[in-house]
């Protein structure tokens, strides 16, 4: 939207009326693209939101027209001193009120649907694509279109898509994070009892010491920690009696056993928010290192290291909590534990330098 800020307020100021065609044509084209960009056929363009796309178009047009023609007849009672401080300031108003308006018809939009957008925040984006504006204006009346093409591209494209397109896709990340914070905390509001806080926090000290052992960077290790933490998420998917339930059937204990699939998803789904690169880690985090697990069957080094951590770190403070229906034992009889399962569920290194750090 930005870029055609710049334009379309400069068609405005130079071909007048010619800026509504202009206007829908230069829509329909950044809508084809996007259709295209995102797998669709060209004939998925004839929707409902070009149809908008179209219609904030043309409103927005007119805007400019009649902002422009105020600016014009000042222009003509206007001292001949002034006559280029009052043309760069009203074209730069030219560009604001087509902001504006594309701003106004957003704000409605995500408001019926139920989400918050800061109008005032795209403000320093319509000041200077409009500013941008005032510059083609002048380009053109120097050298022409020609002149005003080569502007365009050699310089104010650079900048446009650096500064200002930089400015509206930030407000974009902004929000898509803002919506999947939401909605990623409904679903983990019902998964905050203290026991299961109290557990992930115990699975990512261990996890984060076996990751230190291994020599990890500081950033994996924060990401292994922050996987650890949320690896048990995806069970807020799942009806309380068979997330909280120790006595299970056949079909109860394998859709229990779909969380970490769903841990995965949520992490996808709210990329905005969590870095994706967690997905697998916590997806993976039950499979067996004989290829006897979940979701996938993943055999040894095909399942990821952080995933290995987090099975073993898990299953170990599993053992010496009692949590999740596991018998309540000691250090060195959760370490046995893992050790006779070493090679079949677990990493049989992680295993061995687990044993070394707590022993």
């Amino acid at each position: 939207m930005a870029p055609l800020t710049a334009i379309l307020s400069a068609a405005g100021v130079v071909f007048g009326a010619w800026t509504i065609a202009l206007a829908i044509v230069a829509w329909l084209t950044v809508r084809f693209r996007a259709v295209i960009s995102e797998g669709g056929r060209p004939v998925d363009i004839f929707s409902m939101i070009t149809l908008g796309q179209v219609a904030t178009a043309t409103i927005a047009s007119y805007a400019v027209l009649g902002a422009w023609n105020l600016v014009s007849r000042l222009l003509a009672v206007t001292p001949h001193a002034l006559n280029n401080l009052v043309a760069l300031v009203g074209i730069i108003a030219v560009g604001l009120t087509w902001q504006t308006a594309n701003n106004l018809v957003t704000y409605v939009y995500h408001r019926l649907r139920g989400r918050r957008i800061g109008v005032a925040q795209m403000l320093r984006t319509g000041v200077v694509a409009a500013i941008y504006a005032y510059l083609l204006v002048a380009t053109y009346k120097f050298g022409g279109l020609l002149a005003t093409t080569i502007f365009y591209i050699v310089v104010a494209q650079i900048k446009v898509v650096q500064d200002i397109l930089g400015v509206t896709t930030q407000l974009h990340k902004l929000e898509k994070a803002n919506d999947q914070a939401r909605g990623l905390v409904r679903d983990l509001v019902r998964f905050t009892d203290t026991e299961s806080v109290e557990f992930a926090s115990e699975v990512q000290n261990i996890s984060q010491m076996l990751g230190r052992r291994l020599g990890m960077q500081k950033r994996e290790l924060e990401l292994l920690g922050l996987a650890a933490e949320l690896h048990e998420m995806g069970k807020s998917h799942l009806p309380a009696r068979i997330r909280a339930g120790t006595v299970l059937n056949a079909k109860e204990l394998a859709q229990k056993k779909t969380y970490t699939r769903w841990g995965g998803l949520m992490v996808r789904a709210a990329d905005a928010l969590l870095p994706n690169q967690i997905a697998d880690w916590i997806e993976f985090h039950g499979e067996h290192f004989d290829g006897t697990g979940y979701p996938r069957g993943l055999k040894g080094e095909d399942i990821p290291v952080a995933s290995r951590i987090i099975a073993v770190a898990r299953d170990y403070v599993r053992f010496l909590t009692g949590y999740d229906g596991a018998s309540v034992v000691d250090k060195e009889k959760a370490l046995t534990l893992l050790r006779e399962s070493s090679g079949t569920l677990y990493d049989p290194r992680l295993v061995n330098l687990l044993t070394e750090l707590v022993a």
